[in-house]
């Protein structure tokens, strides 16, 4: 690449908050080993690639999602918050499967809203929750006002989604919009990777395996290469003098 580019990568939950229960995760493990454990090798996956990565934790920490999203200014491109989904209890929960990738915008369809207050509840755990008694939908529209990522950020969800599909057993559940608090504050583009069910045996069994995460990892690193290339030609493209 010809230039510099750094990624902020954000394993979801963490400390007293454990994310998704996984139903079918062997050995004890919860949403948040997982997101920690994927989140770790794509960053490796990156400096490979001679991209700058930062994790927004490197344990097993309770970092407030405004604060997330806030890590990615200044000399950060790229915000990409990794997490694990999960259906409710119901006929379909076994069987419903795959990855999905979300960017900021607000919910079109009632599983959007479901997955988007599945992951902001993680605010009851925060210490002082942010917002006040405003909901996530408050936070979403204000901050479309000032979100000018909003196409760049559904271009690079995309990208990863196209190169997660290919490597996934579970299927192809498409690029998604949502409120996700998480990020509102990146002011870069940014997206959210649901990364597989815990609720189905197969995803769970592809995310809890060693081989599983690092597949998903390096696709979601050539996603991200995807699109920064991508961004570089459009540099490369612009006229002089250009925006």
């Amino acid at each position: 690449m010809r230039h510099h580019h750094a990624v902020v990568i954000d394993p979801g939950h963490g400390g007293a908050d454990p994310g998704n229960p996984g139903r079918f995760f062997s050995g004890g493990l919860v949403e948040k080993d997982i997101t920690l454990a994927v989140a770790r090798l794509l960053r490796a996956e990156l400096t490979r690639r001679g991209i700058a990565a930062l994790l927004t934790r490197t344990s097993d920490t309770l970092i407030d999602l405004a604060d997330r999203g806030a890590s990615c200014r200044a000399e950060c491109d790229l915000f990409v918050s990794i997490h694990v989904n999960a259906m409710p209890a119901g006929r379909s929960v076994e069987r419903t499967s795959g990855v999905e990738t979300y960017f900021l915008s607000d919910a079109k369809t009632e599983d959007q809203e479901r997955v988007a207050k599945m992951e902001n509840d993680a605010l009851r755990f925060e210490s002082t929750p942010t917002g006040g008694s405003r909901g996530p939908v408050d936070f979403i529209l204000k901050d479309l006002q000032l979100n000018e990522y909003l196409r760049e950020s559904a271009r690079l969800a995309e990208l990863v989604q196209d190169k997660a599909v290919a490597v996934h057993p579970g299927g192809d559940r498409g690029v998604q919009q949502a409120g996700f608090m998480v990020l509102t504050t990146a002011r870069r583009p940014a997206i959210l990777v649901e990364t597989g069910f815990a609720t189905n045996r197969t995803d769970a069994a592809f995310l809890g395996s060693s081989l599983g995460q690092h597949k998903i990892a390096s696709a979601i690193a050539d996603g991200i290469v995807a699109y920064l290339l991508e961004f570089e030609r459009k540099l490369v493209a612009a006229p002089a003098g250009g925006p």
